[in-house]
């Protein structure tokens, strides 16, 4: 899949970057120090009340950056990486980077009220972690990209892609090992957060054009 941009054929930068700290958090956490692994799972893992009572915010980040096992990391990797293809030579590196990680923190917000608030027995007992609520994030500005640029987007892919998003939302619902709600948070955002990044193309576009017409009169 690619998208019609200029930029197509960059580098995802930012995306190998984050693929790279993911896998070095792995190797150092689950490999180099794999007799500590529940002691560094319980530092970098989020928990509602470690966040909101103990203050421990910088689980906010290392959730996003730690995860449970190498399929965990694998199948989150291999997603990360096909999004990353396609949405960041759209959008360029910077807004790449700050639509990735914006998700993730809704993500992680939205798991946070739903464990500790809605369903509060889960406060003190669940740890999520994973780059997941961040990845679904890009799954969410492609789906802005398709309501806004869908010109942009080949006609193979407009055919392909409700269906594609339909089972990456709903496909694992009833799974409940899955942080389902800091999946949905993260789409959320990512929709929000790339549908402004549209109008913002959108808008400079019009004003390029506005100017080359200026200039032939």
């Amino acid at each position: 899949m690619h998208v019609g941009t200029e930029k197509k054929n960059r580098l995802p930068l930012i995306t190998t970057i984050l693929v790279v700290i993911n896998i070095v958090v792995f190797l150092i956490s689950d490999l180099l120090f794999y007799k500590q692994q529940d002691e560094i799972a319980f530092y970098m893992a989020l928990n509602p009340i470690l966040v909101l009572r103990g203050k421990e915010y910088w689980r906010l980040v290392t959730s996003m950056f730690y995860h449970f096992g190498i399929e965990h990391l694998m199948c989150n990797m291999l997603m990360l990486y096909l999004l990353g293809v396609i949405v960041e030579p759209f959008f360029g590196r910077v807004r790449f980077f700050i639509l990735y990680f914006v998700s993730g923190l809704l993500a992680d917000m939205a798991s946070i009220i739903y464990n500790g608030f809605i369903i509060d027995e889960n406060a003190g007992v669940v740890f999520c972690a994973g780059a997941s609520g961040a990845i679904y994030g890009l799954v969410g500005a492609f789906v802005a990209i398709f309501l806004f640029l869908k010109d942009k987007v080949p006609a193979e892919e407009r055919r392909r892609f409700p269906i594609a998003i339909f089972f990456l939302l709903f496909g694992s619902i009833f799974d409940t090992g899955v942080g389902n709600e800091a999946h949905f948070g993260g789409f959320i955002a990512g929709v929000l957060l790339g549908s402004v990044y549209c109008a913002c193309m959108r808008m400079r576009k019009r004003s390029r054009t506005v100017r080359k017409n200026k200039l032939r009169r």
